[in-house]
Order: C-alpha cells, then structure tokens, then sequence
C-alpha cells in the first residue's frame, strides 16, 4: 500500500475525490479536516454525492488557511454590553 505522502504527490492536482480520500490525505485528523472541508465550501455536490477537488484543496493551504489552524469556524467577535435595565 503507498503511503499517503505518495498518494498526494501522486494525485492530479485537478482529481476530484470523496470527502473521505480528502480528509485522509491531509496531515490532520479526519474528523478535524472533514470539517475544515466543509467550513472552507471545498465540498461540492456532484449528481448527489459529495466530492472535493483536490487543486481547490491546496489553492485554500496556500492561503495559509491550514486544517489545524484552529476551531474550524470563524473567530467570535466579543460585543459590548449592554445594560437592559429600563429607566
């Protein structure tokens, strides 16, 4: 069985592949870069079934936008309070 390294050089950066092959291809947990994945809209919707293009994968890397950067969803933006008391 090749290793995941040689399946990534291997790889077509044009191939269209499941989430699955996706997520097991990037050096960060499946569940991690599943969501990464879907957070990033580099899931596509093709006659139903879920897949990735693997070239849109490594465009968003370039970007510095790495799997494990953080919590998979945007920072919160902390907003002032507010006193709700009426006066």
């Amino acid at each position: 069985m090749r290793s995941r390294r040689a399946i990534r050089v291997a790889l077509a950066e044009g191939a269209v592949v499941s989430v699955s092959e996706a997520a097991a291809w990037l050096p960060v947990e499946d569940a991690e870069a599943r969501r990464w994945l879907h957070w990033r809209g580099l899931v596509k919707d093709l006659s139903g079934r879920p897949v990735v293009v693997w070239r849109a994968v490594l465009d968003a890397l370039q970007l510095d936008d790495e799997p494990g950067g953080g919590s998979g969803a945007p920072a919160a933006v902390a907003m002032p309070r507010v006193s709700l008391d009426s006066k």
